[in-house]
């Protein structure tokens, strides 16, 4: 889920492009915080020309995405400017069954035919103008994103008296249009059968209305109608924003779900939502992953969400976030999932990724639903009453389900024919390392003033340039306007070599900042350099070595990269093997000189054929961390080299 943010510069397009086309990976053109073009404008479509070319000539896949974020449906409110008659209404019922209309200005009423067509006219039809060639080939799919209205079938606020249901003039025909007359006469509100009358009418128009006209349009125009649905955790959300999920998931050519909480334990995972996947056997199926975070991720999570996604028939996986640039963490701060460039393991470890999904892809094809038994939409509606997210009845289905649903993943998850695992002995690897980083160390700078104890020879800062206004450095003013953009890191920062402004002592950082106080996941200012950080946060000199584990508390605090370690060991018999702990990230072994290659999650194991030998051996052994080590050090996983043995 490639976010588009920026202006888009050609020679930045082409150089990600060629990133993601070199690991195997497509891209969803995702318009988010922080585009710098007007969305939909003729500047936006010229962009997605190019990009799209571009994509076709490095034979890559391409879906489009049909909002700016999310929720889709409203065209970043283009769709009811000028259009009020096309505004989302709220339904608020008294308790007494009395009700009122009321407009939401600015959301789309996704219940009434016309909005869903002015939303095909304002977005998919330019997309089909602009690109519509490449439709069926290049552009395989577009991807709808919890298409919803504001103020949704919100439950009563404590002490209130009115529930709030979607309404149009569909649902009030749907329903004989007479509801709000039956409603007032009904006695007691909360407990009528009318609202089954009622979540019966919305399933359908919902449909009839907004998703079933998308899919036509898709299928009409050689294209997958892919995406996913709000509210897919409980009977009681379900009913609420789709009224029948399972039927909505069936209209999509590419059926899709959320999972970017990334809860990988069966016992906790979002089972309800992977078991109406699964219920979809023999057709393609999408997850959209990880986009919680954090940014400390371990390749080791992402491939046990892939497992947990392929058990339960999920074979098209869309990353979420790959950002352009980082510049949308100014809008969205309260969580940073990025894997995207930005992460140190995407170069090595993107391909080893691409390659486990396809894997994991084939074994999804053959995966059949879980046999755990679903309430009809009948049983589901009669129990929702006005608000079905606090329906007790919905409650006590949905525990039920989800509880057998878990246990049904859970079984398909335990190896049913595993090797078994062969007798070793484990002898602890005795050495002296010495360790250097590929690349240059990395410390975010949140306060004004830097100690530095040694002067590094290499020093250069990365300045976040929506961030910073003006920067003095030990009185000197820098133009921020003639840095470079710093394509090493990120897009959105500036990259400028300081090593001939800074002196052993006290530095002092004068900045001007657009923010109060440092974003959590946006530093304004990091240092690059070869340097080590002593526990009072003074630079200091690179250690020559190094002893095992957390890299962090030994001069390396906030390392965004590789870091490497060496050492020379005897050995009277020859190894057959070599295990690492790193924490559970990227593992690269060298041995005598010979790459055995990359492990990117555990068990990090190297066969030692033909490396080994009695007597003197080299040994390297290479650890890449997060961009999460970076930007919140202090809540990262521990990294490094923590244990290493032989076998």
């Amino acid at each position: 889920m490639w976010a588009l943010t920026g202006t888009l510069k050609s020679d930045d397009v082409r150089r990600q492009l060629d990133l993601y086309r070199d690991a195997g990976w497509g891209v969803v053109l995702y318009p988010r915080w922080g585009l710098e073009l007007e969305y939909l404008s003729e500047a936006w479509f010229e962009r997605i020309r190019f990009i799209v070319e571009q994509a076709a000539a490095r034979k890559m896949e391409v879906w489009l995405y049909d909002e700016f974020t999310w929720p889709s449906g409203h065209a970043k409110g283009l769709i009811t400017k000028g259009h009020e008659e096309l505004e989302a209404q709220v339904l608020h019922v008294e308790k007494d069954g009395k009700s009122r209309i009321e407009r939401v200005p600015g959301s789309a009423n996704l219940l009434l035919p016309e909005a869903t067509q002015r939303f095909l006219a304002v977005t998919h039809e330019r997309y089909a103008a602009a690109i519509g060639k490449f439709f069926g080939s290049t552009v395989r799919a577009i991807f709808t994103d919890e298409p919803s209205l504001a103020g949704q079938h919100q439950p009563r606020k404590p002490g209130g008296a009115a529930w709030h249901v979607t309404w149009s003039a569909a649902m009030d025909m749907v329903l004989g249009g007479d509801f709000r007359q039956r409603l007032a006469s009904a006695g007691d509100v909360a407990r009528s059968p009318l609202w089954h009358d009622y979540w019966a009418a919305y399933a359908r128009v919902f449909h009839d209305a907004w998703v079933a006209p998308i899919a036509r349009w898709c299928e009409t125009h050689k294209i997958a109608f892919s995406g996913h649905f709000l509210g897919e955790h409980s009977f009681g959300t379900q009913v609420a924003y789709n009224g029948s999920l399972r039927r909505q998931l069936a209209t999509q050519g590419i059926p899709g779900i959320d999972e970017i909480s990334t809860r990988t334990d069966p016992a906790k995972c979002e089972a309800m939502t992977l078991a109406a996947i699964a219920e979809l056997a023999a057709r393609e199926r999408m997850v959209e992953v990880y986009a919680l975070g954090p940014p400390s991720m371990s390749m080791e999570t992402m491939r046990k969400m892939v497992d947990l996604c392929a058990a339960c028939g999920v074979d098209r996986y869309v990353l979420a976030i790959c950002p352009f640039d980082l510049r949308g963490g100014v809008f969205k701060r309260e969580y940073c999932g990025v894997f995207g460039p930005q992460q140190p393991w995407f170069r090595d470890g993107a391909k080893v990724y691409a390659d486990y999904v396809g894997g994991a892809a084939e074994r999804a094809r053959a995966a059949k639903p879980l046999g755990v038994p679903w309430p009809s939409d009948e049983e589901l509606w009669t129990a929702a009453g006005p608000a079905p997210t606090r329906s007790a009845a919905l409650k006590a289905m949905t525990e039920k389900f989800v509880a057998a649903a878990r246990e049904a993943i859970r079984a398909r998850l335990e190896p049913g024919n595993a090797v078994p695992a062969v007798a070793t002995t484990r002898h602890n690897l005795e050495a002296e390392w010495s360790f250097s980083v590929k690349g240059l160390n990395s410390v975010r700078l949140d306060q004004p003033v830097l100690n530095i104890a040694v002067l590094p020879r290499v020093e250069e800062l990365s300045v976040q340039s929506q961030l910073v206004r003006s920067l003095r450095i030990n009185g000197m003013a820098i133009n921020l306007d003639s840095a470079p953009t710093d394509r090493r890191f990120d897009l959105s920062y500036r990259r400028i070599p300081v090593a001939t402004l800074l002196r052993v002592g006290e530095n002092r950082f004068e900045v001007e900042t657009a923010e109060p106080k440092p974003l959590k996941f946006l530093p304004a200012l990091i240092l690059w350099g070869d340097f080590a950080v002593d526990e009072q946060g003074h630079l200091i000199a690179l250690p020559k070595t190094i002893k095992l584990g957390d890299w962090r508390s030994q001069g390396f605090p906030a390392l965004c990269g590789t870091g490497r370690y060496r050492a020379e060991v005897n050995f009277e018999a020859v190894p057959k093997c070599l295990g690492v702990n790193s924490g559970g990230y990227p593992v690269r072994a060298i041995w005598n000189g010979k790459d055995l290659g990359l492990c990117a999650w555990p068990p990090f194991r190297f066969d030692l054929c033909g490396a080994g030998r009695a007597g003197r051996n080299e040994i390297v052994i290479e650890v890449t961390s997060t961009l999460g080590h970076l930007f919140v050090p202090k809540e990262s996983p521990p990294v490094g080299l923590l244990e290493v043995w032989t076998e």
